[in-house]
């Protein structure tokens, strides 16, 4: 945590994105930090500090006073693991749930991630004639990978008793295509560990800063 009247890493957040993740993370690690927000444009996020930072223009991106720069929402995590192993986001050494959040961290990242990557804004990625169908197949892509996260999904929170960086992803996802209603009916154990993941104060506070609605 910085020191009061330190310079703190500045965190480019994309209002309801994924940079969510990041803000929850490290307010609950009582990590100082900043919020530098990033305008939505017709083509993703539009920010000439964002540009800079990460070539790839994308949320969370995190700036050290130092000129270091972290990207990537599971780097973040790891990073807010390092500083405060005790939350548990991540099963220590030797956790009987190491290898599942290891494995389910990677499938929302590796697979889940980019069908919103090509499916939210198609033209970056297609003709005119093939954006709606380029859309079309990765929401209903999306969809089966959810219901394959929803399979292998325990209680109260992903890995069990123990709440971990997985279920911030839940909440965070399930505020996204195909949507909450959605969830309730197909996925109804992520939309539990979403309300409760919502009920902490830090997650209200976060979607109080984005304007996001989050699940009834």
């Amino acid at each position: 945590m910085a020191e009061t009247g330190q310079p703190k890493p500045i965190l480019y957040v994309g209002d309801g994105g994924g940079s969510m993740l990041a803000e929850i993370a490290l307010t609950l690690a009582g990590l100082a930090y900043q919020v530098e927000p990033v305008i939505w444009g017709d083509q993703g996020l539009e920010h000439p500090g964002l540009a800079a930072a990460n070539p790839l223009a994308q949320v969370p991106t995190l700036v050290y006073p130092d000129g270091r720069v972290l990207t990537e929402t599971a780097a973040i995590l790891v990073a807010v693991d390092d500083a405060r192993p005790d939350l548990g986001l991540i099963p220590a050494r030797g956790h009987p749930q190491r290898d599942s959040f290891w494995r389910w961290l990677m499938v929302i990242n590796a697979a889940i991630y980019p069908t919103f990557t090509y499916g939210d804004y198609p033209q970056k990625w297609a003709d005119q004639d093939t954006q709606g169908a380029l859309r079309a197949r990765t929401d209903a892509h999306r969809e089966n990978l959810m219901r394959h996260l929803e399979a292998a999904a325990h209680a109260p929170w992903f890995l069990g008793d123990t709440m971990s960086g997985l279920d911030l992803y839940i909440w965070m996802l399930v505020q996204w295509r195909p949507r909450p209603d959605w969830y309730a009916t197909h996925a109804p154990k992520l939309m539990a560990i979403a309300k409760q993941l919502q009920a902490l104060p830090v997650t209200q506070a976060v979607m109080a800063r984005n304007l996001v609605p989050g699940v009834a």
